[in-house]
C-alpha cells in the first residue's frame, strides 16, 4: 500500500514538472510577499521602536520562515476533487482498488513535496538576502518540525472536508476562499497572533491551525517553552482523530449524493 501511495505521489509531483514556469512563478510571488512583510515591519519598528513584541530580526526572520512554510500550509487538493466530481472521474476513484482516502492521501503528498521544493527555495534565498536568527536550540528546531509534521494529517482531513463539500454543490470555490482565509488568519501568517485581542487569541488556541506555522516559529524562535510541547502535540493528535472521524462520517454521507455530470 505504501508504494501505491509513493507512486502517486511521484506521479503528481511530475505533473508539476511538466510545467517549470510555475516553480519561478510561485517562488517569485512568495518572495514578494517575503519583501513587502519586512518593509512593513521595518517601517513599523523605525517609527514606534517595536515590532510586536520580538527584535527586529526576529520578525525578519519570522516572516521569512511564514512564508517559506506558507506552500505546505496553503497547498490543496481541494480543486482536485472538485474537478473530478464534475468530470465525472470520481467514478473510477470510488471504484479504485485503494480506498479514496488513502488515493488522495498519495496525491496530497505529492502537491506537499513540490510546496516543500518552493519553500526551500525561498528559505535559501531569503538567508541569503537578510540576515536570519538562529534557533534557540537544536531541540527547539525539531520540536519545531515535529509539529510541522503533525499538522499535514490535520490539514489533509480538514481540505477532504472542504473537498468533499463538492459532492453536494459541484463548486468549492466559495468554500476554497473561507478555508484559505481561516487557515491564513488564524495560523499566524497574516501577523503574529500576540498582535490580535484576547478573545481571538483563545479561539486561535482551541484550533489546530495555530500550529501549522505560528507555534513552530515561535517555538524556533525561543518564545516557546519547552515543557509545553507534549500538550501541543496531544491537541494535535486530538484534532487529527476528531477530523478524520467527521471527514469518514461526512464522506460517507455525501457519496450517497453525488451527481456526476460526465465520463
Amino acid at each position: 500500500m505504501l508504494s501505491k501511495l509513493i507512486a502517486l505521489s511521484s506521479m503528481h509531483r511530475k505533473e508539476y514538472k511538466m510545467y517549470k514556469s510555475n516553480f519561478f512563478l510561485f517562488t517569485l510571488n512568495r518572495l514578494v510577499q517575503v519583501v513587502v512583510y519586512i518593509f512593513v515591519w521595518q517601517a513599523i519598528y523605525n517609527q514606534t521602536g517595536n515590532s510586536g513584541g520580538l527584535s527586529i530580526e526576529q520578525m525578519v526572520t519570522y516572516y521569512i520562515l511564514i512564508v517559506s512554510l506558507a506552500p505546505i500550509a496553503t497547498w490543496t487538493i481541494n480543486e482536485d476533487i472538485a474537478y473530478s466530481i464534475r468530470n465525472g472521474q470520481i467514478q473510477k476513484e470510488l471504484l479504485s482498488p485503494i480506498s479514496y482516502f488513502k488515493y488522495y492521501f498519495g496525491i496530497y503528498i505529492g502537491e506537499l513535496r513540490f510546496a516543500l521544493v518552493v519553500g526551500t527555495a525561498i528559505l535559501i534565498i531569503c538567508s541569503i538576502l537578510w540576515k536570519m536568527v538562529a534557533p534557540a536550540s537544536i531541540l527547539n528546531l525539531l520540536f519545531a518540525i515535529l509539529l510541522i509534521i503533525l499538522e499535514i494529517p490535520i490539514l489533509y482531513f480538514f481540505q477532504l472536508i472542504i473537498g468533499i463539500i463538492g459532492f453536494y454543490t459541484n463548486s468549492i470555490w466559495g468554500m476554497e476562499i473561507l478555508k484559505d482565509a481561516i487557515i491564513s488568519i488564524f495560523s499566524g501568517m497574516i501577523a503574529p497572533l500576540t498582535l490580535f485581542p484576547n478573545w481571538f487569541q483563545q479561539i486561535a488556541n482551541l484550533l489546530p491551525f495555530k500550529e501549522i506555522v505560528y507555534t513552530p516559529v515561535y517555538l524556533y524562535l525561543g518564545q516557546i517553552e519547552l515543557d509545553t510541547i507534549w500538550i501541543l502535540i496531544i491537541k494535535q493528535i486530538i484534532w487529527i482523530i476528531l477530523l478524520y472521524i467527521i471527514a469518514k462520517a461526512f464522506f460517507k454521507h455525501a457519496v450517497k449524493k453525488v451527481t456526476v455530470n460526465g465520463g
